[in-house]
């Protein structure tokens, strides 16, 4: 199974094939595209005049709540005089920069900028994150609406964290899938020594998000709970900790997906022999030709 990127391919190659560029005359920059859970994005110039000026823009439906919880702290320390305060028309949030000009390690840069979405998520986790390992969490729950009857809720308590998905499986099969893949990850944490506690439930929501406002519990409907302690808070551990949490929800599906895909490979296969057989069963054309009796009469089969 593999780990899915973090940072968004397209804008990394974009921003490295415009440093890479240098002509006099580059091209205009315009594209629209879109990312996991809902987002959308833009690389344009808004200044044709001004080629070498490169805005990157988002929409996301959670980014209010998540500038609230310590994404707006986090992305003026990433990007500084980048991040700009009035975002482009249509977007939420919106990052301007000097292809001629670019601060710090320029062959870094491409992955920092196509980083935005992670550290937008990811601000609400090292928010709580933080507090459990001060031994200050409040116990209260921070909910991110990230997509439609979707969300991520993380409580700080003592002495660990605990992250719950709740995940709408549009399809019956999808839960079947997951219910197995689930299973099989919480088994193999049996064998690996510190991994997190995982649990799985549908219908009813864990105990954790008793009374939280908006939590939909219908058949539809999975939780996924993660129970982190201090070790995996640790200032060694978190930032791997939170990407691996912030990728989850894609992982899983991306897994299904490939799975339905590998089962319909199968049937298909298995299909293909039986034709075979059922072809290698038909009676050939000379069996179909004029036959004789016993008695000499001649008979054709059909």
């Amino acid at each position: 199974m593999i780990l899915l990127e973090l940072f968004n391919r397209i804008i990394l190659e974009t921003i490295k094939e415009r440093l890479e560029d240098s002509s006099d005359k580059k091209e205009v920059l315009d594209i629209v595209l879109a990312d996991f859970d809902g987002v959308k994005m833009k690389i344009s110039n808004i200044n044709p005049d001004q080629r070498n000026i490169v805005t990157i823009s988002i929409s996301w439906r959670c980014i209010p709540m998540l500038m609230k919880s310590g994404a707006s702290e986090d992305l003026k320390a990433i990007y500084g005089s980048m991040l700009q305060s009035s975002p482009e028309n249509g977007y939420d949030l919106s990052l301007q920069f000097n292809t001629d000009s670019i601060p710090g390690n320029k062959e870094k840069f491409p992955e920092a900028v196509s980083l935005l979405k992670r550290h937008l998520l990811a601000a609400p986790f090292k928010k709580v994150f933080a507090d459990v390992e001060k031994g200050t969490a409040s116990n209260q729950i921070t909910t991110i609406a990230y997509r439609d009857d979707e969300a991520i809720y993380i409580k700080g308590e003592k002495e660990r964290a605990t992250v719950v998905f709740s995940i709408n499986f549009k399809d019956p099969g999808d839960q079947v899938f997951a219910k197995i893949f689930l299973h099989e990850m919480a088994e193999a944490r049996k064998g690996i020594s510190n991994a997190p506690s995982v649990a799985y439930s549908t219908r009813e929501a864990p105990g954790e998000l008793k009374g939280v406002a908006g939590v939909k519990e219908d058949a539809s409907h999975g939780f996924v709970t993660f129970v982190l302690f201090p070790n995996h808070l640790n200032a060694k551990n978190v930032d791997r900790v939170i990407n691996n949490l912030i990728i989850f929800r894609d992982y899983l599906h991306y897994h299904i997906k490939c799975t339905k895909a590998h089962l319909h490979t199968r049937m298909r296969m298995r299909v293909d022999i039986m034709l075979q057989l059922l072809n290698r069963a038909r009676p050939s054309d000379a069996a179909k030709g004029e036959k004789k009796t016993a008695a000499g009469k001649t008979f054709v089969r059909k």
